[in-house]
């Protein structure tokens, strides 16, 4: 080897060694975020677990039905999830706040018929004030809004697969739908169950203590020790997670209630803390112990 080409070889080798430091950097990189998936929860039924809520996928042999659509900046990891799965045909929308429907129009561009309550439906066509955040959310475009309205109860069916849509008024707020599939044995209770935190009751819109109890009971009703039960936030559960959501809020309601009657306003309410015990096991996350206290109080009659 003459002189030029050792020093070519020399050089060529050192474009392809690595510095201790570039090694080690290598070494602990970290590894590439999977990518967006679904995963099972029953035959024919997974969930997308996205940053926003919990999706609901439900497949026939030809076609899909999607129970709610993420936010509009987080729903192309959605639509990603999606694909190598069967066509959708419908997409439920469990209500009308942002994080459950910001999705729709992407999905109604690919052919799904968006599907809802009503009073969702009016609250997507209109700017509309959301009092637990202290601001007003803007309408859907027209292409986002739903397609197919509730005036209460209804069924979609795809082949084999049976889906039962379940109007529960004055819950979380005036436009919930549970999405039951029996022969699966699973329940999407949408923002009707926050699985081991504190619920949002939106009492700008409609919602109630009373109606959303009456929401998680209706839930129970329709599961049984085996039911897969899907919450719009926090971990697939089931039937001893709702129960235990339903009886907390039912204390919370009587606490703040006995406050209310004995004339205590909302700022001597949420003052005494009523559910300090409470707190560290249900409060711990984005809900917190006075927007809780606070709604309760908001949605009791001024002498419960």
């Amino acid at each position: 080897m003459n002189m030029r080409t050792a020093a070519i070889a020399a050089g060529l080798a050192g474009l392809f060694m690595l510095s201790p430091a570039n090694a080690a950097a290598q070494a602990t990189a970290p590894p590439a975020p999977p990518a967006p998936a679904f995963v099972e929860l029953a035959p024919g039924l997974s969930v997308f677990k996205g940053p926003a809520t919990t999706v609901l996928l439900a497949e026939s042999a030809e076609a899909a039905l999607l129970v709610d659509s993420e936010l509009g900046k987080t729903a192309p990891a959605l639509q990603q999830a999606l694909q190598g799965h069967k066509p959708l045909r419908y997409v439920v929308n469990t209500h009308w706040h942002l994080d459950h429907v910001g999705g729709n129009e992407a999905l109604a561009g690919r052919g799904a018929s968006v599907v809802a309550h009503e009073n969702a439906y009016r609250r997507m066509a209109e700017d509309t004030y959301l009092k637990h955040l202290d601001r007003v959310m803007p309408a859907l475009p027209p292409a986002g809004r739903p397609s197919v309205t509730l005036q209460g109860d209804g069924r979609l069916r795809l082949g084999e697969l049976e889906a039962r849509l379940i109007h529960v008024p004055a819950a979380h707020t005036d436009g919930d739908l549970l999405v039951h599939f029996p022969a699966a044995n699973v329940l999407h209770m949408g923002d009707c169950f926050f699985n081991g935190l504190y619920p949002i009751i939106d009492t700008g819109t409609g919602g109630t203590v009373d109606g959303l109890i009456a929401a998680l009971d209706r839930g129970l009703a329709l599961s049984d020790a085996r039911t897969r039960i899907v919450a719009g936030h926090g971990p697939v559960g089931g039937r001893a997670d709702l129960k235990a959501a339903r009886d907390m809020l039912a204390e919370v309601r009587d606490r703040v209630a006995k406050l209310k009657r004995a004339g205590k306003t909302r700022a001597q309410t949420l003052a005494a803390a009523p559910t300090r015990d409470l707190d560290p096991t249900w409060g711990q996350d984005w809900v917190k112990p006075a927007q809780i206290v606070g709604s309760v109080y908001d949605s009791l009659p001024a002498r419960p």
